[in-house]
């Protein structure tokens, strides 16, 4: 066993719950559970994985007590039923199984954070009548107080259910701005009933809802909260009043914590993005930690190293693992058997563990086509090894080569360059991308390790005689950038996006614009911002980072390039570049900018002419990632997974 993180596999404890180490998957919704709100088997499967992957806790994704107060959660016939009960037994008995020990949180309603609609009858439901978030021409309808009794009674139900189903903690959902939230906070309190006003007013329902569980549990099992210490806007909750709320749960007998920060109105923090860097949320923990005496738990961006420095430190007791374990399930026991290289990286990136919330879809992980499929996209020894041919040694294609080779066939990657990688040599050149580095390293190992065999500077055309000799081609040419007939682009001082990062001593001066407001302008945009240079977006768009449609990934960025100095000019068209300034257009008129640098950044093309001409030509060519048409770092390695584990 690794003694590199000793503090992190230290034995802890949760009241009277043993842990076997600090480390604790995070309760995410995965919208696997059937049309009644039951978990089904894929969902246990997952927890399983991560079990069994070494995590000393499971938390199970929140678990609804009642479907008759939130409109949002109607569909959930089977809350507080002796049938959720039988479930969550199915999901502790696989977690026990493996040595780790299963926490059940539990949540009322998303309350204003519910998607609304403006032609629905039924409103979502809040402390009082609050604009919902999605959507704030839809007006909450407040609780009634016979509706937070109800509530309150069916925490207590569910808890004992839980404990019958033998899970070891419970945890009552008060996060991020959700309905439990809203009453304990002023913005969205403005109840005159003993719910709303006081400080002990607006604790009563959640203290209510505390009482029912210890009453319906018993002294031993320990009960926590989720909460943000803080919301990190205007007008909402502020640090010492996160800081007033956990010395008061400790007093009502609380047993942990598990803090956070934010809320939906700046959601900068709800699913840290790669600008909020590592141990995101560990100053958070701290602070609540040297108010209390409790255990607590806190997630957010963790590395391994943060993560033991977050516990030596005393910022935390347990680190919370999410994107991270979605990415790995066996992230514990590699660290833990000092195979640190082989963790499979997050990308940070919210893609399909968040991106797909938003499609109302079962979640995935860009780098673990199996997250959440454990099951039905396992991985399995051919019987019959073939020889795959990959061509192309981007993300696509090396995911398919490393696929390929853990199925048992001969696999061979071509590569044009010197090197493996692709665009993500590009995308990883800015300090705050480290992650994609990290992912693309760790592919260059497992390929190595699986024995794939590798041969660079080669260009593979139709007529190439390693095709014919190849029982299944995989085809992952990538995309070359998109160069605009714009008059004085082949100037010195005006440097393609991708050039600029292989290349930073073609960027002179300090007077930089940015032609291109897409994700790579901006983090282009941004590195440069942080070097201290005169940054200005200029975008032909509404908005810059038009096609970001995650919120979860645009409020960040926004912030950041806000923070930095970015200027933006949107709904401008470059008409010229010169050699010390840039001809601009929009409803101005037209006018000059001065740059001692302009770099463009017009988005890319698909290597499509080469890869159709291979694949018009052998049947058993399968085309995968960009030079299809261009996507995310997903979705190429994504289609590389699904096309090597389809090879019998």
């Amino acid at each position: 066993m690794s003694t590199k993180y000793p503090k992190l596999f230290e034995r802890t404890s949760i009241g009277k719950v043993k842990l076997r180490n600090r480390i604790a998957m995070a309760s995410m919704g995965t919208m696997a559970d059937d049309d009644t709100g039951l978990l089904v088997e894929s969902q246990i499967k997952y927890y399983e994985a991560r079990a069994k992957g070494g995590v000393g806790l499971v938390m199970l994704e929140g678990q609804t007590v009642t479907n008759k107060t939130d409109p949002w959660l109607f569909y959930q016939t089977s809350a507080d039923t002796d049938f959720q009960m039988k479930q969550w037994a199915l999901a502790a008995e696989a977690v026990h199984a493996h040595g780790a020990k299963v926490g059940l949180q539990l949540i009322c309603g998303l309350g204003r954070n519910a998607f609304a609609f403006e032609n629905d009858p039924i409103p979502p439901v809040s402390a009082s009548a609050n604009p919902t978030h999605y959507n704030p021409n839809v007006i909450c309808r407040p609780m009634t107080k016979e509706e937070i009794r109800d509530v309150v009674e069916r925490y207590g139900r569910c808890a004992a259910r839980g404990v019958n189903a033998e899970c070891d903690i419970i945890e009552i959902h008060a996060h991020c701005g959700y309905l439990l939230d809203q009453f304990m906070t002023p913005l969205w309190n403005q109840r005159a009933d003993e719910y709303g006003g006081s400080f002990e007013n607006r604790m009563r329902f959640i203290t209510e809802i505390y009482h029912s569980i210890r009453n319906a549990v018993g002294p031993d099992v320990p009960v926590g909260v989720r909460m943000p210490v803080f919301h990190d806007f205007e007008g909402a909750r502020t640090l010492e009043e996160g800081i007033e709320i956990a010395k008061y749960f400790e007093n009502l007998g609380m047993d942990f914590f598990n803090i956070d920060v934010g809320c939906y109105d700046n959601k900068q923090w709800v699913t840290p993005t790669i600008y909020a860097g590592d141990a995101s949320m560990a100053f958070a923990a701290e602070a609540v930690k040297k108010a209390v005496k409790i255990p607590v738990m806190n997630a957010g961006t963790y590395t391994p190293q943060t993560a033991e420095d977050a516990v030596a430190h005393g910022k935390t007791d347990i680190v919370i693992l999410g994107r991270a374990l979605i990415a790995d399930p066996d992230w514990a026991n590699k660290l833990r058997n000092g195979h640190e290289e082989d963790i499979r990286p997050c990308l940070s990136c919210n893609q399909y563990c968040i991106g797909r919330l938003y499609k109302n879809r079962q979640i995935s992980c860009s780098v673990n086509a199996q997250a959440a499929l454990e099951k039905e996209y396992a991985i399995t020894k051919s019987e019959d090894p073939k020889k795959v041919v990959v061509v192309g040694g981007g993300p696509g294609g090396m995911e398919a080569a490393r696929v390929a080779a853990l199925k048992g066939h001969h696999v061979t990657l071509f590569e044009k360059s010197d090197k493996l990688g692709g665009q993500l040599n590009v995308a990883s050149e800015p300090p705050f991308k480290r992650r994609i580095k990290d992912y693309m390293n760790w592919l260059k190992l497992q390929i190595e390790k699986n024995g794939v065999s590798v041969v660079y500077n080669k260009t593979i055309t139709p007529d190439s005689q390693e095709l014919a000799a190849a029982d299944q081609i995989i085809v992952a040419l990538g995309s070359n950038p998109i160069k605009f007939p714009i008059k004085g682009i082949d100037l010195p001082n005006v440097v393609e996006v991708t050039d600029a990062h292989r290349n930073p001593d073609k960027i002179k001066g300090d007077k930089i614009i940015v032609a291109g407001g897409g994700m790579s302008g901006c983090d282009c945009a941004l590195e440069l911002a942080m070097q201290g240079k005169d940054v200005t977006i200029v975008e032909a768009l509404p908005q810059i980072a038009m096609k970001e449609t995650i919120e979860d990934n645009k409020v960040p960025l926004l912030n950041i390039l806000k923070k930095y100095g970015v200027k933006q000019m949107v709904n401008t068209k470059v008409l010229e570049f010169k050699c010390d300034s840039v001809v601009l257009q929009n409803e101005s008129g037209t006018f000059e900018l001065p740059a001692d640098t302009a770099i463009y950044a017009f988005g890319m093309k698909p290597e499509s002419a080469l890869c159709d001409a291979i694949c018009d030509k052998y049947s058993s060519a399968r085309a995968v990632g960009d030079c299809t048409q261009i996507g995310q770092i997903g979705e190429a390695v994504r289609e590389g997974y699904f096309a090597a584990w389809s090879i019998d």
